[in-house]
């Protein structure tokens, strides 16, 4: 049986459904995979062939967004899933613009890269302009114009799932923003929308009462601070800052290492405690998405394997327990 796509009968539902199951018209989870890391391969033929592997797998599920990659993620996935749309759920974010990457721009700054090199213009020839990302950028023509980018990259005439990049309270308040969520639903260019914040920006979200969706994704680290959930819930991160100050500590303290292993019932490795950390984030979303990303294939089946770590609530609590300690 494939771990990432448990039995029907298995899975709890969300509910309520209607837009989450036309979101999830494919079978998908407890895991899925986040591509913002993707553009880290040098070979784009690697990157390809470490999504389909994801694929081969059992993920279905997969997250980008424009600014990944400076808008090179979504087009990896379109090559990766062109042929085979209907076997993955594809998930883009609008809101946030990556920096242009026009021709001129493009040659401009490596001419100037490349003159710097000579030591007589290094002191003559200015760096290249730093380019930054564009947020807050949730007026309805803007964010026309990234969503259809966004759709000819990944080659396709719809996304399962269109999220608001860091969105504030401010801006799902703002009718124009809602109005233009609900449309692109409405005209079958997305399954369902909802809200991808910084954890304090999702936390007054929540509290504010004010309509947002379908879906909320946000940090792994805010769930059990979360109580007013949505019909689906996404959680990412959980490999993050806690999960590299973790390895940091193991690497000094042997008798920390010695209850991780204990908890996990193997030995601490980095890999093990990869899945631990995975396994928590499931456990306290058990009808929800885990996002995890990784740029490595032998790191794919390790990840998977997180979904039958944890056998007992005593084991969650043990894991949970390591994972808050200081």
């Amino acid at each position: 049986m494939n771990i990432n796509h448990p039995p029907p009968s298995d899975k709890p539902s969300p509910a309520p459904v209607g837009a989450v199951e036309r979101l999830l018209s494919r079978r998908s989870g407890p895991l899925g995979f986040g591509t913002g890391l993707l553009h880290q391969i040098d070979d784009p033929a690697s990157a390809v062939r470490l999504l389909r592997q994801a694929h081969e797998q059992g993920i279905t599920y997969f997250d980008t967004a424009r600014l990944y990659g400076e808008g090179r993620c979504e087009g990896l996935l379109g090559e990766a899933f062109a042929q085979i749309r209907g076997e993955v759920i594809l998930a883009t974010k609008v809101g946030i613009l990556p920096p242009a990457r026009d021709l001129a721009i493009r040659l401009k700054g490596k001419l100037a890269a490349t003159l710097r090199r000579l030591p007589p213009l290094r002191g003559v020839v200015p760096p290249p302009a730093i380019r930054w990302p564009e947020f807050g950028v949730f007026d309805p023509a803007r964010m026309q114009v990234s969503l259809e980018t966004s759709l000819r990259e990944l080659r396709t005439d719809h996304v399962d799932l269109l999220l608001l990049h860091e969105c504030t309270l401010e801006d799902v308040r703002r009718a124009e923003v809602l109005d233009f969520a609900e449309q692109t639903v409405r005209q079958g260019k997305a399954r369902a929308w909802g809200v991808a914040p910084a954890p304090d920006a999702m936390l007054a979200i929540a509290a504010s009462g004010s309509p947002y969706g379908d879906v909320a994704q946000f940090d792994a680290a805010l769930h059990p601070a979360f109580a007013c959930s949505p019909s689906l819930t996404i959680t990412h991160s959980c490999l993050g800052t806690r999960f590299q100050e973790t390895l940091s500590r193991l690497s000094q303290d042997a008798q920390l290492k010695d209850r991780w292993s204990g908890a996990l019932g193997m030995e601490a490795t980095t890999a093990n405690v990869a899945q631990g950390f995975l396994a928590h984030a499931i456990w306290q979303n058990p009808t929800g998405l885990v996002l995890f990303s990784t740029t490595r294939p032998e790191r794919l089946r390790p990840n998977l394997d997180a979904a039958t770590l944890i056998t007992t609530p005593e084991q969650a609590a043990a894991i949970a327990a390591l994972i808050a300690a200081e």
